[in-house]
């Protein structure tokens, strides 16, 4: 897993017309995309990620859904993204299978991504970066952790929090696997100033 990695957080983007932004999302070169939702899971959220399902299976892109294990199997998407208040990792494992993805969030914490790596994690995530509107109790990243994972773990690492059109570009220059952006990507011209310097750089 490797590039800029679409977070669709309920709090950052409108719903109701997230098909058209993926849709563009897509057509600047992003492959990875994260739904996550926080409030319940209506029949109006369902059809909606079966929307989005379909543009990723038709554009051979990944969908992965924020803590929902249960909708994941249901729904047959590629993967969860799991925190340390969701469900265990192993249990996710076993639930899903070892084709599904997998992702885990550490925040700064080393001991944890070597956890996840040991029960068969699919990447790693660390953050905050910066300081960030889309989670509140976010904990802010010791960056050196991040550089000594870099150094020993073998699977992809995610870099998230506070990434925008602003500092990309420094982000960029720390060489992680994946970026994973949200209210950075929530309108056109945000995605079009992302992408035009993430790609000009890689």
């Amino acid at each position: 897993m490797k590039g800029i990695y679409a977070i669709l957080d309920e709090k950052n983007f409108n719903f109701d017309y997230l098909e058209n932004h993926v849709k563009k999302m897509i057509s600047f070169k992003i492959k990875i995309f994260q739904i996550r939702i926080k409030s319940n899971f209506n029949k109006k959220i369902i059809s909606t990620i079966l929307k989005i399902q379909k543009l990723c299976t038709l554009y051979n892109c990944t969908l992965i859904l924020n803590d929902n294990v249960e909708l994941v199997k249901d729904l047959q998407l590629d993967g969860v993204h799991i925190g340390k208040n969701d469900k265990d990792l192993i249990d996710c494992r076993n639930f899903l299978g070892d084709k599904k993805i997998i992702g885990v969030s550490c925040y700064s914490n080393f001991d944890r991504a070597i956890t996840a790596t040991k029960y068969n994690a699919s990447y790693v995530s660390f953050g905050s970066l910066y300081n960030t509107s889309t989670k509140l109790d976010a904990t802010k990243l010791d960056i050196s952790v991040f550089h000594k994972a870099k150094s020993i773990l073998n699977i992809p690492i995610c870099l998230i929090g506070g990434i925008n059109e602003n500092n990309i570009l420094e982000v960029i220059k720390l060489n992680s696997d994946l970026i994973a952006i949200s209210n950075g990507l929530s309108s056109n011209i945000k995605v079009k100033n992302i992408t035009s310097v993430y790609y000009e750089k890689k």
